[in-house]
């Protein structure tokens, strides 16, 4: 009997592994998203994994995005919605008195998903619905992306609006292939000591500290513009009007 379940975990996760191998993975949490926006954006994004974290799922079904991967408490979702998955996706429940937030629990199975294909630097990891009229759900968002970056995951938060990721060393933005046509860089640690360049307001080993709003609403000049972080852990926001 054990033998089986072994076997039977061990063809999920190369079905699993197979899926991502064909793009990137992407969660759908249960903050504010433009519909029409989330389908433009999927048809120039290579989804090859999708997880629904509780309210996200409605999201998913309302504009038939397959979803491969279910996870939550499960306390604000329409049940009609949820029974129309029960039986043929993988699902886990969580009590809703828990130590982490569904987006988050969301964003350990992705970088657990990432990981175990061997192609962590090939593979991003986009979260969807992270953003909206909970501003402390979106700041804790924010903060869990940290998560990915130690486990050497990128990640990315994505609305309409907005590209929110975290960087800690020496990263380059490409002008056409930017989120908008801003960027702003905010501390994430009490101090980061950054240099710019590439861009209409550059800096030169500046000493950016926690609470300043120096690296606000930025703009791209050059055909790129690189960053250069020797202390320290910044907030990178594209954003567009």
């Amino acid at each position: 009997m054990w033998e089986n379940k072994e076997k039977k975990y061990e063809r999920e996760n190369n079905l699993q592994l197979n899926m991502v191998r064909k793009g990137n993975v992407l969660i759908i949490s249960g903050g504010t998203i433009d519909g029409d926006w989330l389908k433009e954006w999927l048809c120039h994004n290579e989804i090859g994994y999708c997880i629904a974290a509780d309210k996200g799922l409605e999201t998913a079904y309302r504009y038939n995005i397959p979803v491969d991967y279910i996870l939550g408490d499960y306390d604000s979702i329409d049940r009609n919605v949820l029974d129309a998955y029960r039986n043929n996706t993988d699902m886990v429940t969580y009590n809703p008195e828990k130590d982490y937030t569904d987006t988050h629990l969301a964003l350990k199975k992705g970088i657990e998903v990432i990981k175990t294909t061997g192609y962590i630097e090939d593979i991003c990891l986009y979260v969807a619905g992270a953003t909206g009229t909970r501003l402390d759900h979106t700041l804790t968002n924010i903060y869990v992306l940290s998560e990915a970056l130690q486990a050497g995951v990128k990640a990315f938060m994505i609305d309409k609006y907005n590209k929110i990721y975290i960087e800690d060393k020496t990263f380059i933005i490409n002008k056409k292939s930017q989120y908008g046509d801003f960027v702003s860089f905010i501390p994430m640690t009490e101090e980061v000591r950054l240099s710019i360049s590439g861009m209409k307001y550059n800096l030169d080993n500046f000493l950016l500290n926690q609470g300043s709003s120096i690296c606000q609403s930025n703009e791209i000049t050059e055909k790129e513009a690189v960053i250069s972080i020797v202390k320290g852990r910044l907030i990178v926001i594209e954003s567009r009007d």
